[in-house]
């Protein structure tokens, strides 16, 4: 046996005896302890899959030895094993499986070269008791599927078994309650409601034109589902520093301007403290789970993989959420010359680790020229029927957009609707002067469309409409788009004045601001 082997199971057990865990991690991946090639390192195994199933709730060195002396299994053999395992550095969780898949491989190629000497020797010359040729024949497929079976990542279950825990869940629920399928995203609840939360094992895109808020948006949802699930969240961008993205976590819960909170003295600002204070509590609810990562040309899948399986052996828990910004900046170890099979090959990853992960994956994509022309300004001589029916872009004008659409499970498209934009402004500007302290407030009213939706609730509306407030970078959900608010002759006043009386109801508009203004 090589060394290198040795170390690989004396690596694999360090980290197993010392981590429940770990130990129910791998157990569930297909480890075994046949894997292992030193009797000593068999026996251990035996006996740590046999400590899963007591209800202990911690796994340790000290417990593993003390179950061996009472089963009089602490040989003198096993000793010196168990002393020299002990002190082996404990792998990562993403070394860790890596070095079961080593274990696997090692395994498959052993049955394989047996296989292949014994069907050789039968060629050659065939023995007494030996059986017929088709018998042999059997005999080599069923040990080739029986290698297939062992090599395969996760164990499997049948059908039978998944759909039985689906009916006794369903019946241990209260009567008429109807659960989500995914983390709750509330306090964007319409969004919530439209998703059924974002579903674990479920592929995201979020596209749309630049400035129109994605990264902002895609901040929120991460900052949402580990305050409401306290779950760990990868946030990847190699658009923007930690730095930044931070200082608009910040700006979101604080009021204050992200830019103003990087370059002036918070605290002298008028309101500043009170702000400040209010920011750091907000962020405070989750500021644990959340992990703002700069992306380089180091991140690949593979090691985005392995950093959520890090991340979930230290919070403990198999949930995890992966956020991109963005896609097309993902990079990959061998990639193609062409860009449409490039960009191909890292949604078809990212579609394959939500799966693997069973988590789910939210990747921000940029769109092409076509697509940002369908979203820019219509100028001032346009009429409001006209930009009421106007188009808007879609997943299709994704840049280098082949297979993301197909790969999605939801599709999501983040537009501005200059209609009810340009109605909302001319109502502020009714409302407030550049005398009012802090001047007219600047708010786009943004649509996110769901153009894509699998195994989607039954619900009546495909959009859901924003007030996003540009210079504190913050989205704030206001209700269904409507068909109605897409037809020419559609006229949005009243409409502009339902969301003006609900920001000022819930004092992201201060009524002070408005008082004694015309």
């Amino acid at each position: 046996m090589a060394p290198e082997s040795v170390d690989v199971e004396k690596a694999v057990l360090a980290a197993i005896a010392g981590d429940r865990y770990l130990l129910e991690k791998v157990l569930d991946e297909g480890f075994h302890p046949q894997l292992l090639h030193h009797p000593a390192a068999r026996m251990i195994a035996e006996n740590l899959a046999g400590l899963r199933e007591q209800t202990i709730s911690a796994i340790d060195l000290l417990i593993l030895r003390a179950r061996l002396e009472d089963d009089e299994r602490f040989s003198p053999q096993v000793r010196e094993y168990f002393e020299s395992m002990s002190h082996i550095r404990a792998p990562r969780m993403d070394q860790l499986l890596s070095y079961i898949d080593l274990l696997k491989d090692r395994q498959a190629r052993e049955r394989l070269l047996k296989l292949g000497t014994a069907l050789e020797s039968y060629a050659k010359e065939r023995q007494p008791g030996q059986g017929s040729f088709s018998e042999v024949a059997a005999g080599a497929v069923q040990e080739l599927l029986d290698i297939q079976r062992q090599r395969m990542r996760k164990q499997l279950r049948p059908v039978g078994d998944l759909i039985r825990s689906i009916v006794s869940e369903s019946k241990q629920r209260p009567k008429g309650q109807k659960i989500l399928l995914g983390y709750s995203l509330a306090p964007f609840e319409r969004l919530t409601q439209l998703l059924s939360g974002l579903r674990p094992g479920f592929y995201y895109g979020l596209a749309g034109a630049p400035r129109r808020g994605k990264t902002n948006l895609a901040l929120h949802l991460a900052s949402h589902i580990a305050q409401n699930h306290h779950i760990p969240v990868l946030f990847y961008s190699w658009e923007q520093t930690r730095r930044v993205l931070s200082a608009r976590l910040l700006a979101k819960e604080s009021g204050i301007n992200p830019t103003t909170m990087l370059t002036e003295d918070i605290e002298s600002a008028s309101g500043g403290l009170e702000r400040l204070a209010k920011g750091l509590s907000g962020i405070h609810r989750y500021d644990r789970e959340v992990f703002v990562l700069e992306g380089t040309r180091k991140d690949t899948v593979d090691r985005i993989r392995a950093a959520a399986y890090n991340l979930m052996h230290d919070f403990r828990t198999d949930s995890v959420a992966l956020f991109l910004d963005y896609l097309q900046k993902v990079p990959l170890a061998h990639p193609p010359s062409d860009v449409r099979a490039r960009i191909d090959e890292i949604s078809t990853g990212l579609a394959d680790l939500s799966l693997e992960l069973n988590c789910p994956v939210l990747a921000i994509s940029s769109i092409d020229k076509e697509g940002c022309r369908l979203d820019e300004d219509p100028g001032p001589d346009v009429e409001l029927d006209e930009l009421l029916t106007r188009a808007r872009p879609t997943m299709h004008h994704c840049t280098g957009s082949g297979d993301i659409e197909y790969d999605l499970d939801v599709a999501m498209i983040l537009s501005k609707d200059w209609a009810a934009t340009l109605e909302f402004a001319e109502l502020l500007r009714t409302k407030f002067t550049a005398e009012t302290p802090g001047g007219i407030p600047k708010i786009d009213i943004l649509n996110l469309n769901i153009d894509k939706n699998r195994d989607a609730p039954d619900e009546a509306g495909q959009a859901v409409q924003y007030a996003f407030f540009i210079r504190e970078n913050k989205f704030v959900e206001v209700d269904f788009k409507s068909e109605d608010e897409s037809r020419g002759d559609f006229r949005g006043f009243a409409r502009a004045q339902e969301i003006f009386d609900f920001l000022m109801s819930r004092g992201d508009i201060p009524v002070r601001a408005t008082m004694g203004v015309r």
